[in-house]
């Protein structure tokens, strides 16, 4: 089994991994890794080993998908799985959603994707939530109108947090399952991830449209 060390260089060398100076600047996503102005850019926000921004890239190949997360060994992954799927439209930014307004223009994301975020249970963890109001306002920032927030949870207290905190923050709700069925909801609303088939949990998911105040 490959090391922490080892994953880590392994996702420094790989052709998938954005950091550092590697990392466009606000409002040059599009142009420095290839893609013409008008096609969507998709945001996995904490996404872990990559299992669904791979998916993302997969399913919207005109897409330019970027799967952002703190843990470069983790990153390792989902560089790999690119990879060995030979795909041109995914990359994988070692980094900290704490920066998202500085790091996007205005409007430069047509939608932020949040899978299973760490629910950080207790309520002096609250601010780590990645669905607190210090993370859903730069969300609005960059997120282009009709843009879409998507959380998919295991924890229903996450889940209803979160209802919480959009609804005071003038958020629309598009749709909310705290039960989603196999194959229903909106498109990519039901993915069943390494994590979520080990926990047996029920998929609690919902959409959600930026306040037009934050646009």
């Amino acid at each position: 089994m490959l090391g922490k060390q080892e994953k880590r260089r392994r996702y420094a060398t790989s052709p998938y991994a954005l950091y550092g100076e590697k990392v466009p600047s606000a409002g040059e996503w599009r142009h420095r890794l290839g893609f013409p102005p008008q096609n969507p850019l998709l945001l996995e926000v904490g996404c872990g080993k990559g299992e669904f921004a791979v998916f993302l890239a997969e399913r919207y190949p005109a897409a330019l998908v970027i799967g952002l997360d703190r843990r470069a060994d983790r990153l390792a992954a989902g560089c790999r799985l690119a990879q060995q799927k030979n795909l041109a439209n995914v990359y994988f930014w070692h980094g900290d959603a704490l920066t998202l307004a500085s790091a996007f223009n205005p409007g430069e994301v047509e939608a932020i994707w949040l899978n299973y975020p760490d629910p950080y249970p207790k309520a002096r963890q609250a601010k780590h939530r990645l669905t607190h109001p210090r993370f859903l306002w730069q969300y609005a920032y960059i997120l282009q109108p009709e843009g879409k927030l998507h959380l998919r949870t295991d924890s229903e207290a996450l889940f209803l947090f979160t209802l919480e905190q959009l609804e005071a923050q003038g958020w629309s709700i598009l749709y909310a399952n705290p039960a989603l069925p196999p194959d229903s909801g909106p498109p990519e609303a039901y993915f069943p991830t390494t994590f979520a088939l080990r926990t047996g949990a029920p998929i609690r998911y919902l959409e959600a449209a930026a306040p037009l105040r934050a646009r």
